[in-house]
């Protein structure tokens, strides 16, 4: 190779593999590390911090909140670059949207706009390499070992012109990409990777877990105002103010360990109406049989079974009505 690895490394097996009409040679590097225990396991030690993450779609991509195993905030950072992204693919988008124009129908899968549709690809995959790899810097420099997200798998584009909503499929297309690139390089620096339930992280206070209000800085919070997108938050309830996606973040990781905790929790005796007399033998005894007394008569009763037809009741048996059944007649007189 021409360039030296670094201490505890080793070249493993290469392979080809196809880039677009090219074929590159890939020699993985490989190296040997103790693999880290489960969520559970490790928020179990006091000392154990976690990296969760809020990825958006407007100008911060990506917000980050290093906390520890009992809920105290250690760090915070934000990853910008989100609408210059977002204004580079609507350009490129609205180009190929006036080309198909001028074009008209195209055949049964036949190409278009090949060299827009691969710099668009380019970009996402650029940049989603980068706020990966920034996120996982961050959640190393301190000394994280849990990345946790939410597990967004049913976003669904914006109603508009062709740019505006293919723009909006794209951008959940990189987010995807943001969660896949970051769990193999997390894993690859000793760390593991969660997900978390989304519903409601940016609506729910990180303090009092009531509905918050999202503003902008020029509109001011109102009582009942929810303005998607909006950077701020202030929550009615308990009075808390500061950056809505901020406050998202800590709501993801406030879900992990309520998750982790919810699951140690022992689980709840069955109640059955009957018990074992012996493990061998298999019978089961029920409540009347346990009891001092005779069975209860208004329990039957419910069941059907109380003063029905032929039921004994205390040594002496009542017909309510006549029976049916036809007598047969003697065959021969008895004398």
């Amino acid at each position: 190779m021409s360039r030296d690895l670094p201490d505890g490394y080793e070249p493993g097996s290469p392979s080809l593999v196809r880039h677009g009409s090219h074929w590159r040679l890939h020699t993985p590097v490989e190296k040997t590390f103790t693999s880290p225990g489960k969520v559970a396991v490790q928020l179990a030690h006091a000392q154990t911090r976690i990296c969760a993450i809020d990825l958006n779609l407007d100008h911060h991509l990506a917000v980050c909140t290093i906390q520890t195993a009992d809920g105290s905030t250690v760090a915070t950072t934000f990853l910008s670059g989100g609408k210059r992204v977002n204004g580079r693919r609507k350009w490129l988008l609205g180009r190929i949207a006036r080309n198909r124009r001028k074009t008209g129908i195209l055949a049964e899968n036949e190409p278009d706009n090949v060299a827009l549709w691969e710099k668009i690809r380019h970009v996402d995959e650029q940049v989603a390499h980068l706020i990966s790899a920034r996120i996982v810097h961050f959640a190393r420099q301190h000394q994280a070992s849990v990345l946790v997200f939410e597990h967004l798998g049913n976003l669904k584009p914006q109603k508009g012109r062709y740019s505006r909503r293919g723009n909006s499929k794209r951008a959940f297309w990189m987010k995807g990409r943001i969660f896949t690139n970051a769990k193999y390089k997390a894993w690859n620096e000793g760390m593991i990777t969660s997900r978390v339930n989304p519903r409601n992280t940016s609506r729910e206070c990180a303090r009092c877990h009531g509905l918050i209000v999202r503003y902008h800085a020029k509109q001011g919070p109102e009582p009942a105002g929810y303005t998607p997108g909006a950077p701020l938050a202030w929550c009615p309830a308990c009075g808390m103010k500061g950056h809505a996606d901020r406050n998202a973040s800590v709501v993801i990781g406030q879900r992990l360990r309520t998750r982790v905790h919810h699951q140690e929790k022992p689980r709840a005796p069955l109640l059955g109406t009957g018990e074992r007399d012996e493990k061998s033998s298999g019978v089961v005894r029920s409540q009347d049989a346990n009891s001092k007394g005779g069975p209860s008569r208004r329990r039957a009763r419910r069941h059907g079974t109380g003063k029905g037809h032929g039921t004994a009741h205390e040594d002496h048996a009542r017909m309510v009505a006549p029976s049916a059944i036809p007598r047969p007649l003697p065959l021969f007189s008895e004398s």
